[in-house]
């Protein structure tokens, strides 16, 4: 539980994004079930690359089955304050309003590296060619420093512990 990270996110996705892409947003989100399928791929990262033995009894967080990355609600145990996740409808029609304050385990970067690649595509800025939008940031839950996630050309550029946590990471399009 030492290894706790601080995700603050704020963006606008398009309207344009499938029903099953929307569906699991919003089970991520906390704001429905789990689809059938996960068309983001947050459930690809264990089928290709295993993180550990599940025949072992000491593995506990190995996890074959993908959970909701942004679902957690209530007082944050580590980084003080509320863990939140809204989803919410643009009021001109034009797309989803997405803020997430969350406590994640560097365990769950790879599902959130994934939803963030997407997120960077399926931004409302993602066409703004060359020009940084600041979108959030990542922190150790024992630091004042923070890691800022920018979004440049539809790509949400992640901190490199993130890189190096996720080094087996798979675009979530192939």
């Amino acid at each position: 539980m030492g290894d706790i990270y601080e995700l603050v996110l704020s963006v606008d996705v398009r309207a344009d994004v499938t029903d099953e892409e929307l569906a699991e947003l919003r089970w991520h989100v906390g704001q429905g079930p789990r689809p059938e399928r996960l068309p983001i791929g947050t459930d690809r990262y264990v089928e290709t690359y295993p993180l550990g033995d599940p025949g072992d009894p000491d593995c506990e967080w190995e996890d074959a089955e993908a959970g909701p990355v942004f679902a957690q609600r209530g007082a944050a145990r580590r980084v003080g304050g509320a863990l939140v996740a809204e989803l919410v409808a643009r009021e001109r029609s034009d797309g989803w309003a997405l803020t997430v304050r969350q406590e994640l385990h560097p365990d769950d970067f790879y599902r959130l590296r994934t939803l963030l690649d997407w997120l960077g595509r399926c931004s409302v800025d993602a066409p703004t060619s060359g020009v940084d939008s600041f979108v959030g940031y990542l922190r150790f839950h024992e630091s004042a420093e923070i890691a800022p996630l920018v979004l440049l050309n539809g790509r949400i550029r992640v901190p490199k512990d993130i890189e190096s946590h996720t080094p087996h990471w798979e675009d979530a399009t192939l």
